[in-house]
């Protein structure tokens, strides 16, 4: 009878033992969380397509900030993820241009000798446009710095090298249409942008330009600087 009973105590013994470990396997567990970063290095293209409002304007001109236009792609960019960080550089080239359109139908450009300066259409003309556009190539260096996954923000610069410029001038007389281009207008052939960009997802955001160098060469014609906002993709 002793036998049996020391045999029932030892049975419990071991059911409540492991009903107790079997408790603990269950609750004592562990979770790993794991951020999933960017990927070290990445090849990308971008384009840039805003609208040029021009600022420290001469008196005498005025232009019209939503018919002033700037279309810009980057070629290609290099990006590289700081290991283990939200903080990624990049260096690209691209391609880039832009046009400045003078307010209204009244005032056009002209060139005399190498001044590009404005004056008033002559009266038989209507329907003018005139605008100064340019042409460069382009260097983008930018730092961003990621702070949630569908929210990061770039700053940085841009290197121009502004190796084409021109005066456009469209009007119609009569019923002919008359486009006239005017070159070597004497634009400042190398600038630099401050950039800035808001990135709201993978592929799309809004970026900010400031150009503090004018467009045009001292003395070559009336000397302007940019400010530019729009959409990046």
């Amino acid at each position: 009878m002793k036998k049996v009973l020391l045999l029932a105590v030892f049975a419990f013994a071991l059911n409540a033992n492991a009903q107790e470990t079997k408790d603990v396997d269950q609750t004592d567990e562990t979770v790993t969380y794991k951020y999933e970063y960017e990927d070290d290095d990445n090849w990308s293209t971008h384009v840039f397509i805003g609208v040029n409002i021009p600022t420290d304007v001469p008196d005498n001109v005025e232009f019209a900030p939503f018919r002033s236009w700037e279309f810009n792609v980057t070629v290609a960019q290099y990006d590289y993820t700081l290991s283990n960080s939200k903080t990624t550089l990049s260096a690209g080239a691209g391609l880039g241009w832009r046009f400045y359109t003078l307010s209204g139908h009244d005032d056009m450009f002209y060139k005399d000798g190498n001044l590009i300066d404005v004056t008033k259409r002559d009266g038989s003309m209507s329907e003018l446009s005139s605008s100064i556009r340019t042409f460069n190539i382009n260097v983008p260096l930018l730092v961003k710095q990621r702070f949630a996954k569908n929210f990061a923000v770039s700053l940085g610069a841009q290197a121009n090298w502004n190796c084409y410029a021109r005066v456009n001038n469209s009007y119609e007389v009569g019923d002919n249409e008359i486009d006239v281009n005017t070159k070597k207008i004497g634009q400042r052939p190398l600038t630099v942008d401050v950039l800035g960009i808001l990135h709201f997802a993978k592929d799309f955001g809004v970026y900010f330009k400031y150009s503090p160098m004018s467009v045009m060469k001292k003395d070559r014609g009336p000397e302007f600087k940019t400010f530019t906002v729009g959409l990046y993709l």
